[in-house]
């Protein structure tokens, strides 16, 4: 059984003030990149201070984008159980095991 996701600081780039971020690892491998989105722009909505799942990597990719999460738990929560659940680890659906909500998009074709 793998262990559960591990998280790491990291300053994020966003062109805002939202430059919080977490490296969301399981089993030493990037399943994610988590933002917390600013108060000041986000607390209209209900969304200040919840995190943003900004990118997805191998098996968390062909899951649906989920809703922000109140709390850093609830993120981990979430990642746990998609990654937990046994997948193929191959490409799937043409695309590159590193494609994931970043832009990098469907493999090569060879």
């Amino acid at each position: 059984m793998s262990v559960p996701s591990t998280l790491a600081p990291v300053r994020i780039e966003t062109g805002g003030f939202d430059s919080e971020g977490r490296l969301a690892f399981r089993d030493g491998r990037l399943i994610g990149v988590l933002t917390l989105l600013d108060p000041e722009l986000y607390d209209e909505l209900g969304l200040g201070r919840h995190w943003f799942l900004e990118a997805a990597f191998g098996r968390v990719v062909d899951e649906p984008r989920p809703p922000a999460f109140p709390t850093l738990d609830a993120a981990c929560a979430w990642l746990d159980d998609r990654t937990a659940r046994v997948r193929p680890h191959c490409a799937v659906g043409a695309r590159s095991p590193s494609a994931g909500w970043c832009g990098t998009g469907p493999a090569p074709r060879r």
